[in-house]
């Protein structure tokens, strides 16, 4: 088990401190997502570059922010296909956006889901609370919109976040938003997939400051947990009970997740797999040819197809 104390070596894999030769050429073909072709590392920057199919459509969700815009990448054929919405990470600080995610959802889409990745406010541009939260929301609630025009099976919805963009992927899941100023009437999934992020945030005050290079659970939450607890119960899992019917976790480089959670969730009736990939890379799981997305690759199609 990683501990909390090895943040030195967490913080290292999240910078991508080792160096990949430039990329190219085209997007890996579905079936090469399932063999290892690529033994290279990738870091937060390497992972935007990653070839990619363009989206089917771009566009904005909101117009107060900039960053209030997705990407939707739909397969060939008639469908209705199964929809996962992807949130990306960042350390909730605009590290990162939508095109980090697009090598996954790329994947997906030629795999016969369709993909909606919507970026949202973060730490240094108009984000914390309860803007994030709202973005968050809004992104997930425009898939409404989306399946007027574009053949959308809602009733197969998965949530699906990597590092920070874990926390919407399980919160959205609950139905139960707190006092966050969002749409009640959201989608309702089916399914979550938390990608090498926290179940809960609480526990990651700390640990945010060493990975982060500066402190962002509390200026994301707009306090403590002492002086916001319902917040943090709203994250909770255990507290805040999510409605899906399967949950899959994959381990990375960050700190393992909690058993108390997994068995917590698992006791709610929840089906939860928990997948251990690379305990010194967290972004390589985003990257179609290599070892950690091939460790995953068939139990992201399992969950996001399953009726």
């Amino acid at each position: 088990m990683k501990h909390l104390v090895s943040a030195t070596a967490l913080a290292a894999a999240l910078a991508g401190c080792a160096p990949v030769d430039a990329l190219g050429g085209p997007p890996p073909a579905p079936d090469d997502a399932f063999a290892v072709t690529d033994t290279r590392n990738f870091g937060p920057e390497e992972v935007n570059t990653i070839p990619s199919d363009p989206p089917t459509l771009k566009v904005a969700y909101d117009t107060a922010s900039p960053r209030q815009f997705g990407e939707l990448r739909m397969p060939a054929g008639k469908g209705p296909f199964p929809v996962v919405v992807i949130w990306h990470g960042g350390c909730w600080s605009g590290y990162a956006g939508p095109v980090g995610v697009a090598g996954l959802a790329t994947f997906l889409a030629r795999n016969g889901v369709a993909t909606w990745t919507p970026g949202y406010r973060e730490l240094g541009s108009d984000g914390g609370w309860p803007n994030t939260f709202v973005d968050w929301a809004q992104g997930l609630a425009y898939v409404k919109t989306l399946a007027k025009t574009y053949p959308l099976d809602l009733s197969r919805l998965t949530l699906m976040g990597h590092s920070a963009g874990t926390t919407p992927a399980v919160w959205l899941g609950t139905g139960n938003y707190g006092d966050a100023v969002i749409d009640d009437n959201l989608p309702k999934a089916r399914a979550s997939v938390v990608i090498d992020g926290p179940l809960r945030t609480a526990p990651f005050l700390g640990v945010d400051e060493a990975i982060c290079g500066q402190p962002v659970i509390a200026p994301l939450m707009g306090g403590t947990p002492a002086e916001v607890p319902g917040r943090y119960a709203m994250l909770d899992p255990l507290e805040n009970k999510p409605l899906v019917k399967r949950m899959l976790v994959v381990d990375g480089a960050l700190p393992d997740p909690e058993p108390e959670v997994i068995a917590g969730l698992r006791a709610q009736g929840i089906a939860v797999e928990v997948i251990r990939v690379s305990q010194q890379q967290h972004f390589n799981m985003l990257v179609p040819g290599t070892a950690d997305f091939a460790a995953i690759a068939p139990a992201l199609l399992d969950i996001a197809k399953a009726r």
